[in-house]
């Protein structure tokens, strides 16, 4: 079973204007965002296909993916879900890992194991989920949880769906892989947040 790695970065990022820039070309340690999620992504073994859906919303960005070689997918950029749709209409593998351009921390080994785990439970989706207590250790902004067998548990953007069942739209019956790292958990959406997944980058970089 085949499976492509789907980084949604066609957003408008409204809640970040103030950096003056596209949210995926925020620099974090003097790198856009998108190329740390990029990196980790390229190393996950289990990928076949990586593709990054766009849209007018981010030319920048669209225009730096281009120079660098990677596969694009166009969107309308005006509500998540649909662009989600649309992406996957231009995607060919039975499955898609999803991940969003703002999760920075995300690291290929995380990744490789909900994939994996993925394939193991033979579901229509698995949706990667932070207990909520973790998520307010970490200082995010909570807008979204919901209680799953007792336990609230904070859906981060990153998940693995079948993609024909996908393109019904219809209800996607899953379940969740619950990790409590701060590599799904800090999504970056304001300044507070680019800063705060700076200090986790710049920890992982310079600690031994």
């Amino acid at each position: 079973m085949s499976v492509a790695a789907l980084i949604t970065a066609g957003g408008r990022g409204t809640r970040i204007k103030e950096l003056g820039t596209e949210k995926p070309m925020a620099l974090l340690h003097g790198r856009p965002m998108i190329d740390h999620v990029l990196e980790q992504v390229m190393l996950v073994d289990e990928i076949s296909s990586l593709y990054v859906s766009v849209s007018d919303n981010v030319p920048m960005t669209r225009e730096h993916l281009r120079r660098m070689g990677v596969a694009l997918l166009e969107t309308s950029g005006t509500e998540y879900c649909h662009d989600l749709i649309q992406a996957a209409e231009g995607i060919a593998e039975d499955h898609i890992l999803i991940c969003p351009a703002d999760l920075p921390l995300l690291q290929a080994g995380l990744a490789s194991q909900v994939v994996r785990e993925y394939l193991r439970r033979k579901e229509q989706s698995l949706t990667v989920g932070i207990p909520l207590e973790k998520a307010l250790e970490f200082g995010v902004d909570v807008t979204f949880y919901e209680n799953v067998d007792g336990r609230p548990l904070m859906p981060c953007g990153v998940s693995v769906v079948d993609r024909e069942r996908m393109l019904t739209r219809e209800y996607l019956p899953g379940s969740y892989f619950v990790t409590d790292t701060a590599d799904v958990a800090i999504n970056v959406n304001t300044i507070k947040d680019l800063r705060a997944a700076e200090e986790v980058l710049h920890r992982r970089l310079t600690c031994p």
